[in-house]
């Protein structure tokens, strides 16, 4: 289908269905290039989607009176990038950068993208936000109309039956609402968490009108549709659309991974041929690669430059391992839950998000060790509140932004106030694929401030493990463990000391030919003190970016650097900082997280203690501003948080 062909109104059915195809194939081919995506959900929706935008709705961004249109799972970005292009916003080509470094198609929308009105991608606000511009529409009489598309897996938020409540209550007949009913949510199915059933009754009580169909039959949703469109009916206008993940494709029809997972190259040309679709699939990877190339070549392009390459793994010494830090901490829940009945996960569908699998949700469920609340971070805190107040010892997980900051309140004052013993586990700092709205850059500052809350973030796998039996069986009282997405280098061993609470104060020696066997760590409470004219304060993987530093200014400048590994930031080992900081000439406080976040922590101590005069500071982490999508370490370098980009700011400060 040629990409200039296509009506915005006055498409019959059949045009409207091969429109369902091509969009279904475009949108599993950017989820392909790009090796992730969430397009079973996108794939389930198509048929409300292609109705809405080139049926039934005035989606004009030029005019005042066009409709209004809002997706709350704001994950669907495969489909969200080839809507926008279908309806003439973007080329196909620049749609092929999807996921990549300064592509306008992150891992969930935002206002920046050409005719959208929404940020999405946080669940269950997108129809509060639809609710209030319904209830605008009615002060101003108005007549745009203002549609939605909904998860069922949102239903589980809060936030969806307040929006739901009040817009029923205020008899919003200008509002009409899709729900995407395919019974799959992040990691599981909806019956494995909370059973939405009997929705439409649910939706009735609350002053809703509501129809129940097959929604992926065009011919139900365009009849819907109408119906849901006829003024007068003084109340908001839900259709309860029973559908498939990744529908019309045999190998990721009705399967939970496809939820999140993205095709394989090599099945997409199958995938596509099922469809029926006319796709030009293998242009589009073309494009989507040579993008990443280039993106990859600019970034490195703009590296401080020194007078060799300090990049990891170049040469023939200086190995290092790359490991994400959710293996250790899974590794840590393990060995706590088998060895102890009276710990248990409370999740909120985010079990592998740490790295346990269906075989440890399995075996734990079965042991009353494993439950799952679903798609509602504020219930997950309450909930672990009670397991705690109980005796046991919940741990939990999800995205930062989410299980922390939507539920910071719950947290505030069921958990930190009255110093319950609950384990928080949330993903934190720069992790690429997810973009913005995942990527939570205020995890230090969330918890550090929180009375009674304890923060620590171990810099790689070995040292999650440590962390994680530490708070689990050492710590009692609450405390937040911050763990990165992506593989980190291994800058520590089995043997490398390790005490919560108490810094660790690493030293270059010499090159070796694995990396972690060239630097020496010391406890800060054991450390006798070494001279040195720079001293790196950081925590999570920065430290291996320090301990890189080091390496570079050692070789470069002959300068010698104390590295603090602040794996505890509360409390905070301000002796250690002290005793590393005592005659330096620079310090350095760095994390995957706001500058000042960990840097107005440091400095705000050094300087209450007295820094010696003379003595330079600096904190080098993400301005103040929203994360993006990209690979993980092109947002490091992005950001300027490599290894060359802190001896730059070094030797800038000498």
């Amino acid at each position: 289908m040629n990409e200039m062909s296509i009506k915005k109104s006055g498409n019959t059915v059949e045009e409207l269905k091969e429109l369902v195809k091509n969009f279904k194939a475009h949108a599993m081919t950017l989820s392909s290039a790009a090796g992730a995506g969430h397009v079973g959900g996108a794939m389930s929706s198509a048929e409300w989607l292609i109705a809405s935008w080139f049926d039934k709705l005035d989606m004009n961004p030029d005019s005042n009176k066009r409709d209004r249109f809002f997706i709350g799972q704001g994950h669907i970005t495969p489909g969200i990038a080839a809507l926008l292009s279908m309806y003439g916003h973007y080329s196909r080509e620049e749609t092929a950068s999807y996921r990549r470094y300064a592509s306008p198609f992150q891992a969930h929308p935002d206002l920046g993208l050409k005719g959208w009105d929404m940020c999405s991608g946080s669940l269950g606000q997108a129809l509060g936000v639809a609710v209030g511009c319904a209830l605008a529409a009615k002060f101003r009489g108005e007549k745009h109309r203002i549609v939605t598309l909904n998860s069922d897996g949102e239903l589980m938020e809060g936030s969806m039956w307040e929006a739901i409540m009040f817009a029923g209550s205020q008899k919003l007949d200008n509002l009409t609402t899709f729900f995407d009913f395919n019974r799959i949510q992040n990691y599981s199915r909806i019956d494995d968490t909370n059973e939405l059933e009997p929705l439409a009754d649910k939706l009735r009580a609350f002053n809703w009108e509501v129809l129940e169909i097959d929604g992926n039959d065009m011919e139900a949703v365009l009849e819907a549709y109408d119906k849901a469109l006829e003024p007068g009916r003084g109340k908001p206008f839900a259709i309860v659309g029973h559908t498939k993940i990744g529908r019309g494709v045999s190998f990721m029809e009705d399967v939970v991974a496809f939820h999140s997972k993205a095709p394989a190259r090599d099945l997409l040309a199958g995938g596509i041929e099922e469809l029926g679709a006319d796709f030009p699939h293998e242009q589009m990877l073309k494009w989507h690669d040579e993008y990443t190339a280039r993106m990859g070549e600019e970034l490195n392009a703009k590296d401080p430059k020194f007078s060799k390459d300090y990049s990891w793994n170049i040469g023939d010494d200086m190995a290092v391992e790359s490991v994400w830090t959710g293996i250790g901490i899974t590794e840590g829940f393990r060995s706590c839950m088998d060895s102890d009945p009276n710990v248990i996960v409370c999740t909120d569908d985010s079990h592998k998000l740490i790295g346990l699998t269906d075989e440890d949700k399995e075996k734990y469920t079965k042991t009353n060790q494993y439950t799952d609340v679903g798609c509602a971070e504020q219930n997950m805190a309450v909930v672990s509140a009670g397991l705690a107040k109980e005796g046991f010892i919940p741990l939990t997980q999800g995205y930062t932004c989410f299980s922390m900051g939507r539920g910071y309140d719950h947290i505030r004052t069921s958990i930190a106030f009255p110093k319950f013993n609950v384990k928080y586990f949330p993903t934190e700092g720069l992790l690429g694929g997810d973009g913005a709205m995942h990527e939570c850059l205020e995890g230090i500052t969330l918890g550090y401030y929180l009375p009674n809350m304890r923060v620590q973030w171990p810099s790689d796998v070995n040292e999650a493990r440590k962390a994680t039996k530490a708070a689990i069986h050492e710590v009692v009282g609450p405390i937040a463990t911050l763990q990165e997405r992506a593989p980190k280098p291994v800058v520590t061993t089995e043997s490398t000391p390790y005490k919560h609470g108490v810094a660790n104060i690493i030293r270059f020696t010499g090159r070796k030919p694995n990396f972690v066997d060239a630097f020496e760590t010391t406890l800060s409470t054991n450390w006798k003190g070494q001279s040195a004219d720079v001293a790196i304060i950081a925590c999570g993987s920065q430290v291996s970016e320090a301990m890189r530093a080091a390496l570079i200014l050692k070789e470069e400048k002959d300068l010698e650097t104390n590295i603090v590994n602040l794996h505890t930031i509360k409390p905070l080992d301000i002796d250690g900082m002290l005793k590393a900081t005592a005659g330096v000439k620079v310090v350095i406080a760095t994390s995957q997280d706001h500058e000042g976040a960990l840097g107005n922590i440091v400095a705000g101590a050094l300087l209450e203690a007295g820094m010696e005069e003379g003595q330079k500071f600096k904190k080098i982490g993400v301005p103040d501003e929203f994360g993006q999508t990209a690979k993980p370490y092109e947002l490091v370098q992005h950001y300027g948080l490599t290894a060359e980009h802190l001896a730059e700011a070094v030797i800038g400060l000498l």
